[in-house]
Order: C-alpha cells, then sequence, then structure tokens
C-alpha cells in the first residue's frame, strides 16, 4: 500500500544495463490512505469522503470531475462505492487504508461522459535541481531529502509514476546542476536514455535572498526523431515552498497525460481490427481479450477470425483508433511488428504500386 512509485536502482560495478519494474503494475487505482488522528466514526466518515476523493482523481486524472454535480454528490456517500477499509500504523502515523469497487467508480465518471484514465500510463523520469545545506544538487533516488519523499507521496496519491535518477557515475558524468538550471535538454536526454521511460521532466527550485521560493520545469519526450528545442509543456513561477512546487509539478503533468491518455465516450461506437501474430496456445487468446477489454480506450472487444497463428480482435472503442495506439505503445505486454505489404495505386495499374505499412502485435504477456 504504501510502496513509493519511485522505483529503486541498483547500479553493480562495471554492469551498464539497468532492469526496472512495470510502473503500471504498481498502481493502486482503486485505493487510497489517508492519514487520521483517531478511529472515532466523524474522523473514519471524513476520511473515507477524502479516500474516494482521491480515487476519483486518480481515475478520472482531474480535479475537474468534482465540478459535475453527480460526482459531487457521490463524494458525499463513499459507502455505496467502497469495498473494504481498515487501519494501519506506519511510523507512529495512523492511517486509514480503503479501496473502492473498480466498476463503479468508472461507471460514475462514464455516466457522465468524464474522461477515464486507465491503468496503461506514461513513466516519468524526474530530473530536480534543489539547494540542501547550502548546496544545490541533483536529487536522486536515494536522497534523504524532503521533497524526495513529497514527490513519492504525490506519485502514489495521483497514480502518476515517476522515477528519480540514481545519480551514479554515468548520470554525474552527462547530467550537472547547471544542465537542469539551464534547461539544456538535449544534454538530459542523453542521460535519460538509459532509463527507457517514456518521458523526462527537468524542474530547477530557487530560493532567491528574500527567501521566496521560484520554479522552472520543461517535460519532454524521452524519445523523439528532432532536436528538443519546443518542450511539451513549460511553467515557471513562485511558490509557498518546495513542496508547494512539486504539487504544481504534479498538476502541470497530470493535466498533459489526461490530455493525451485519458478516454472520454464519444457515443460514436467506432470500431477498429487488432491482429497479434505468433499465436501458439489457446491460452494466449484469452489473455490478449482481456488485456484489451481493460483498456480504458475499449468498450468491447471480441476474437473474429484466427487463421494459422494468426488472431484478430474486433475492437469497439469509446474514443478514437489514436487514443487506442496511444495506450498500446505504452503496454510492455505487447510488441508492435510493422509489416510492409503491396499497396495498388495508379487506377488499378499493376505496374504503378508502392509499399504501404500496417501493423500486427506480438503478446509477450503471461
Amino acid at each position: 500500500m504504501f510502496k513509493s512509485l519511485i522505483y529503486v536502482f541498483y547500479a553493480a560495478l562495471l554492469v551498464i544495463s539497468v532492469n526496472f519494474v512495470s510502473a503500471t503494475e504498481s498502481l493502486q487505482l482503486d485505493q487510497s490512505a489517508v492519514k487520521v488522528d483517531d478511529r472515532t466514526t466523524q474522523t473514519k466518515n471524513n476520511a473515507l469522503k477524502q479516500a474516494f476523493k482521491n480515487v476519483l482523481v486518480k481515475n478520472s486524472g482531474s480535479q475537474n470531475a468534482f465540478s459535475v454535480p453527480s460526482i459531487a454528490a457521490a463524494t458525499n456517500k463513499p459507502t455505496a462505492f467502497i469495498r473494504q477499509y481498515g487501519y494501519q500504523e506506519v511510523d507512529g502515523q495512523l492511517y486509514l487504508n480503503a479501496s473502492f469497487d473498480h466498476q463503479k467508480v468508472i461507471k460514475l465518471l462514464r455516466d457522465e461522459q468524464l474522461p477515464v484514465w486507465g491503468k496503461q500510463r506514461p513513466l516519468t523520469l524526474f530530473w530536480l535541481s534543489q539547494e540542501t545545506e547550502g548546496e544545490r544538487v541533483v536529487v536522486s533516488d536515494e536522497s534523504m531529502i524532503e521533497t524526495r519523499s513529497h514527490i513519492g507521496d504525490l506519485a502514489s496519491e495521483r497514480g502518476v509514476p515517476v522515477l528519480l535518477p540514481i545519480m551514479d557515475l554515468d548520470d554525474s558524468m552527462l547530467v550537472s546542476v547547471t544542465d537542469i538550471r539551464g534547461m539544456f535538454a538535449d544534454q538530459v536526454a542523453a542521460a535519460s536514455a538509459r532509463y527507457s521511460t517514456d518521458y523526462f521532466i527537468m524542474v530547477s527550485i530557487d530560493t532567491t535572498a528574500d527567501n521566496q521560493v521560484t520554479y522552472s520545469m520543461a517535460l519532454y519526450p524521452s524519445v523523439s526523431s528532432e532536436p528538443l528545442f519546443n518542450p511539451l509543456v513549460q511553467r515557471s513561477g513562485t511558490a509557498l515552498d518546495a513542496n508547494a512546487v512539486i504539487d504544481e509539478i504534479f498538476d502541470v503533468m497530470s493535466e498533459y497525460f489526461v490530455s493525451r491518455y485519458a478516454v472520454a465516450d464519444s457515443g460514436e461506437s467506432l470500431v477498429t481490427q487488432l491482429t497479434f501474430t505468433d499465436i501458439t496456445e489457446r491460452k494466449q487468446l484469452v489473455a490478449i481479450e482481456q488485456y484489451l477489454a481493460q483498456l480504458s480506450a475499449v468498450k468491447y472487444v471480441s476474437l473474429i477470425q484466427l487463421r494459422g497463428v494468426s488472431a484478430e480482435f474486433s475492437v469497439q472503442l469509446f474514443g478514437t483508433k489514436e487514443d487506442l495506439y496511444r495506450l498500446l505503445k505504452l503496454e510492455s505486454k505487447i510488441k508492435q511488428q510493422p509489416v510492409s505489404v503491396p499497396a495498388s495505386q495508379g487506377k488499378g495499374d499493376p505496374l504503378v504500386s508502392s509499399q504501404s505499412e500496417t501493423i500486427n502485435y506480438i503478446w509477450l504477456g503471461h
């Protein structure tokens, strides 16, 4: 429950590659832990309301859901959605842990045609430059600074998977405080490649002589075919303290990721087909169908053709085909396999043809 979404990496001597755990497997989208002072009925009821709000934010990606009257009303009746709750004490702090019915939560959002942010979420590498004990440092996963803990808490609370760099010799040789403060994206992108994340973010936090906290941030894709001149999102401003900066950063990241990966019901019921190859066992077909069915972009899925080692599935969508393809690119359980096929052109002239590309998929899950 309290495992941070920031993963700890251990670098062995002379070992270049680093193995990472899938961020999506650690998401607990239907659970929330809320700090409480006691176990009284009033405290419990307030904590359950807050836990339910946290779960709604995790699954919608935004506080905007609470502006919808039916959603706001539902937050006052969390017991209608709850599965179980209990208490746990961690380092002297009492928590109320609550889990909610996933299907009911999603139905509540779908009924109001709100976007749903599913389990397929991008992983972001978090490069943070901050002053600590009079020295500017790049915050690593093993840093003892309070900001690092706050990043972990927010990652879990908001359902936004992030990594902090390990800052071993390789990282230190490529990235410095100056690179992050100067927003030198190409340099940081080169260091980010080893982590195989979907995005990286650079955040610089400074405290002025009059104790004002200022920050700047820029979000970039980890893989880009062009020079990184323009960030996907860029912000700067002031805040009360470093933790307040991190709060704002997570709001910015969530807003962008929801715009790309959360899917609302378009009402059009679009249908597309997906082909999986190298099918050798019947249980693979079952696993693929179950996997596709849980995607936030998918309304209904069925196997429509099995030919040799290839299987074709019909997929009815909540949104667009592009919504589906963006989610599939985030998934480690499948592998894309581009296939070039002849495409006749020139009004049927068989001598005038070119190669068009289609995508098949290989199932890597278990």
